[in-house]
């Protein structure tokens, strides 16, 4: 499947029909004006590859902050470091294969997946390779750490666990998904109460133990003949686990049984912000929505005119992106929206995750450009 074909299929099952009309009479990029007092940009890269005109390459993936350094995939396959205050280059790998996941660190590393299946670790100042690892199938999803190990979920519904130190296979579990159509995205597992808790494509949501990989209980949270995809990151809190689905449903399972205890009709287009003990949810028709412990609703606005792809805490605020190339700030308290950002132009949506460290917000947009903001 093309590039090209990918974006619309995230477009037309993350995004409300007027929203897809939107974007695609737009094909063509349109510059935006605005007056930005919040967003200020301190630097911005172009991360494009060189690329055969009607094979437009889309960005999936994520930047991460650490220590005065901003670490981005490139789409021709380089990881590179900048310098967090004005993008000047400090190192430059190739890895022969582009980048999905946001790269995660662990003591002087950071590791990262690459779509042609390689779970790679480099020393995060000097960008050498501390091991590379096959492990057969595109990693599509950030990975996640715990007690010295690193696991992560592929695109073909596996998932991996490696010693974070070496890269040594501990154990994999192959999920067996029976649907053709599934999204281009994969659920980040989330780990709690020594258990991996994680979304499924076929609709289910299941708890591993954490030593051996045994699969302790699943839920099917998700039904219907295509696109059910749980690929959202659980949350856990207080004893229980909290999952999204774009079919239009937060369901909220018991950690230990995986029993449901209520649901909630909303469609998530993410998994939701946790700010204390509220959650809110981004949707595909680009509404905030606020819900207690409870998930009793208590406040829904509309922010944007297409689907809430990302959030984020930054200055106290939240930051939303969407599919229609724009950062919204909002308050939290009521949800009022204090500034947008255009990107440039309606295809520049924002598919990763943003990051938000050392005061400077990064993303990387779908049209291939790093942008860092303060």
């Amino acid at each position: 499947m093309s590039k090209i074909l990918s974006l619309l299929l995230v477009c037309v099952f993350i995004s409300s029909c007027s929203s897809v009309e939107s974007l695609m009479g737009d094909y063509y990029p349109q510059a935006v004006k605005d007056d930005d007092q919040n967003f200020t940009l301190t630097w911005a890269k172009n991360l494009d590859p060189v690329y055969n005109s009607g094979n437009l390459p889309i960005a999936f993936n994520s930047p991460l902050i650490n220590e005065g350094l901003v670490f981005a995939g490139h789409a021709n396959g380089e990881m590179v470091a900048y310098q967090l205050d004005n993008g000047r280059p400090v190192w430059s790998e190739k890895d022969k294969g582009g980048h999905h996941g946001r790269p995660i660190l662990y003591k002087d590393m950071i590791i990262y997946g690459t779509n042609q299946g390689r779970v790679i670790a480099r020393n995060f100042l000097t960008g050498k390779i501390v091991y590379s690892v096959d492990v057969g199938s595109s990693i599509e999803s950030q990975g996640v750490l715990y007690k010295g190990r690193v696991f992560f979920h592929l695109r073909n519904h596996q998932i991996f666990s490696l010693d974070a130190t070496t890269g040594k296979t501990l154990w994999a579990y192959k999920r067996s998904v029976p649907y053709l159509t599934t999204l281009q995205r994969v659920s980040r597992p989330v780990i709690a109460e020594n258990r991996l808790y994680v979304g499924f494509a076929d609709g289910n949501v299941g708890a591993f133990s954490i030593e051996d990989g045994v699969l302790l209980w699943e839920k099917k949270i998700s039904n219907g003949s295509k696109f059910i995809d749980i690929d959202s990151s659980p949350i856990y809190f207080d004893g229980k686990i909290l999952s999204a689905s774009l079919t239009g449903q937060i369901s909220l399972l018991n950690a230990r049984t995986g029993n449901l205890l209520k649901k909630v009709e909303i469609s998530a287009s993410r998994a939701p912000l946790v700010l204390g003990d509220r959650f809110i949810v981004g949707t595909s028709d680009g509404y905030l929505v606020e819900l207690d412990s409870r998930l009793n609703e208590m406040r829904r606005v509309n922010i944007s005119e297409g689907s809430i792809t990302s959030m984020i805490s930054w200055k106290g605020h939240i930051v939303a992106a969407s599919v229609v190339g724009e950062l919204v700030l909002v308050n939290p308290k009521d949800f009022s929206v204090i500034e947008s950002k255009h990107l440039g132009s309606k295809l520049s949506a924002v598919f990763g995750e943003l990051d938000s460290k050392e005061n400077k917000l990064a993303l990387i947009s779908s049209r291939n450009r790093l942008y860092v903001f303060k």
